[in-house]
C-alpha cells in the first residue's frame, strides 16, 4: 500500500500551461455558436470558420493531455532507445523538467550516472521545480544516481567530453535567437565524449540543429516519433553520432 502511495504521486508536470488553450478554445465556441444558429448568411459564414478553428482547438487540447499522460512516457521510451545504453553510460538531459529523460535514463545505467539541467521556466512547465524533479527521482528509487543542476545549455560547467550520452526533448527551440541554439548545439559537442551519441527532439530548427552537428563531423539522422508519442506532426528526432 505504501509503495502505491509513493506512485500516485509521481508527476511528470504538465508541458506549457494547462488554463490558457482550454481556455481560448471554450472562448472560440462560446462565440461560434451564437454565430451558427444566426439567420443571417454573413454572420454564419464566419461562424463556420470559426467552428473549423474550435474543432482544431479541441483536438489539440484533448492530444496534449494525452501527450502529458502517456505520449510522452513513450517518447521518453524512444529517445532511450536510439540512445542505446548499456548500463555504465553518464548521461545528461538538457531541460530536465520533472526528469522524465534524466530518471529513464538512470533507471537503465545502474553502473553510471545521469545529470539533468534546466533554468526551471515557469512558461515551459508548470510549476518547474528541481525539488519536485528530485522528489521524482526518489519515488522511481534512482536519486543516488542522478544530479539536478541549474545551468543554461548555452554555457554548461562541464569539462570537454563529460558525458557518454545527451538527451533533450522541446527545449532548445526555446532559445529565441538562431546565434543562441547553435552555441547549444556546439556545447553539446563539446561536452560529449568521442563516439557519444546526442538525441534531440524537438517540434522546430531540428534541421539547424543537424546541420550544425554535420559541419562538426557528426553522424546525423532524423527520424519522425509515432502519432501515440506527440501532439503535433511536426515533433521530430535527431540522433547525432560525435565521430
Amino acid at each position: 500500500m505504501e509503495e502505491r502511495g509513493a506512485r500516485i504521486k509521481l508527476d511528470y508536470g504538465f508541458d506549457g500551461s494547462p488554463i490558457q488553450w482550454p481556455l481560448i478554445c471554450l472562448g472560440a465556441w462560446a462565440l461560434c455558436l451564437p454565430m451558427l444558429i444566426s439567420s443571417t448568411m454573413v454572420i454564419r459564414i464566419p461562424g463556420i470558420l470559426l467552428l473549423v478553428l474550435s474543432l482544431c482547438l479541441t483536438y489539440l487540447i484533448i492530444k496534449m493531455y494525452y501527450y502529458v499522460h502517456f505520449g510522452k512516457l513513450r517518447l521518453r521510451d524512444h529517445l532511450l532507445a536510439m540512445a542505446t545504453l548499456h548500463g555504465n553510460e553518464s548521461v545528461l538531459d538538457i531541460g530536465t523538467g520533472r526528469g522524465l529523460l534524466m530518471i529513464g535514463a538512470a533507471k537503465l545505467v545502474p553502473g553510471g550516472k545521469s545529470v539533468g539541467i534546466d533554468i526551471w521556466s515557469q512558461v515551459d512547465m508548470k510549476d518547474n521545480d528541481p525539488k519536485d524533479t528530485l522528489r521524482n527521482a526518489e519515488i522511481e528509487g534512482v536519486l543516488s544516481r542522478v544530479e539536478v543542476k541549474s545551468e543554461d545549455v548555452r554555457k554548461m560547467s562541464f569539462s570537454d567530453g563529460s558525458f557518454d550520452v545527451v538527451l533533450s526533448n522541446l527545449c532548445i527551440h526555446n532559445i529565441p535567437s538562431k546565434q543562441g541554439r547553435e552555441q547549444a548545439c556546439h556545447e553539446i559537442e563539446r561536452v560529449l565524449k568521442h563516439n557519444g551519441v546526442a538525441v534531440i527532439a524537438d517540434i522546430i530548427h531540428i534541421n539547424d540543429y543537424a546541420r550544425v552537428f554535420a559541419e562538426k563531423g557528426f553522424s546525423v539522422e532524423i527520424v519522425r516519433p509515432s502519432f501515440s508519442e506527440v501532439v503535433t506532426p511536426w515533433h521530430k528526432i535527431l540522433k547525432a553520432v560525435k565521430k
